[in-house]
């Protein structure tokens, strides 16, 4: 776009142009027209045009890239300084920089004049960052405690999406790690726990459902995907009790085996249904490619 071009949108509202393109889908088209009218940005759109900036860079999966427009920005001041700030928390946590995000949160809530109904969202993030730094009950019970209520003002799905994913990644984890490497009566009862969680993180995936995110949509897919495919892999390689002699071995690994395959079904069935989301909605990010290619890795094994 030429400076003329630009000078013409300025009756518009230049930034209003790349928030359209960021609505759109076009992050790196709003990146490319941000830069052009950036010479004409009035110095009060300072920490707004560093947030669309931020903004364009994060959506194309560059959190690296989006922090220092964020920090441009709150450092700005001004409404957008606020939700610069938030995002800005957002991109530490994704790049596991947790100790920088968790001082970024902290002064955020400090803010003087912070909306009161945006603090349980950021407690939301604050419980991410808990599960993330391994603090993992505090963590599930300070989403818990806020998300359904969150989730009931409808004003904030993408947060609840991450914050219930997180949760299920949580949930997930502490399933995979019951493992069946061990005596009998303990498989049994290990068996018996995972099935629990990962009865409680699908129940979590279809509250994810209902926020029509479709970043959580499919994150959530695959996280509870992957659960069921560990799971079914873990059941195959189950180590046979030790009073089992001869036949009785054989018998045994081939009931884990028959067994294996419902979770494996349903691991299978998550892959596609993210595909079919992501197609339907066109949605595309790394997590769909992992999807495609968890998918085609199980149906070579089914």
């Amino acid at each position: 776009m030429s400076l003329f071009l630009a000078t013409l949108a300025l009756a518009i509202d230049p930034l209003e142009q790349a928030i359209d393109a960021r609505h759109a889908g076009n992050f790196a088209g709003a990146a490319a027209y941000l830069d052009v009218v950036r010479p004409l940005v009035d110095p009060e759109d300072e920490a707004r045009w560093n947030l669309e900036r931020g903004l364009a860079e994060e959506l194309q999966w560059r959190p690296g890239e989006a922090e220092p427009y964020y920090r441009a920005a709150v450092m700005a001041g001004g409404p957008a300084a606020a939700e610069a700030h938030y995002h800005l928390v957002v991109v530490l946590d994704d790049m596991g920089r947790y100790a920088e995000a968790r001082d970024a949160l902290e002064h955020l809530l400090d803010t003087p004049g912070l909306a009161p109904e945006f603090v349980p969202v950021l407690q939301l993030q604050s419980g991410i960052l808990d599960l993330h730094e391994g603090k993992q009950s505090r963590g599930a019970r300070r989403i818990r405690t806020r998300v359904d209520a969150v989730d009931a003002t409808g004003l904030h799905p993408w947060m609840v999406g991450r914050a219930r994913t997180a949760l299920i990644d949580s949930l997930a984890a502490g399933a995979n790690a019951l493992e069946f490497d061990t005596s009998e009566g303990r498989q049994k009862r290990n068996l018996a726990r995972r099935a629990r969680l990962l009865q409680d993180a699908e129940a979590q995936m279809y509250a994810v459902f209902k926020t029509e995110e479709p970043e959580w949509i499919t994150g959530s897919l695959l996280v509870v995907g992957r659960a069921y495919e560990d799971l079914a892999g873990d059941l195959a390689a189950a180590r046979p009790p030790t009073r089992l002699r001869g036949e009785q071995v054989d018998v045994f690994r081939a009931e884990v085996a028959t067994r294996a395959e419902a979770p494996r079904t349903k691991a299978f069935n998550c892959y596609d249904k993210g595909i079919e989301v992501a197609a339907r909605l066109g949605w595309t990010s790394p997590v769909v490619m992992a999807l495609r290619e968890e998918r085609e890795g199980l149906a070579a094994v089914r």
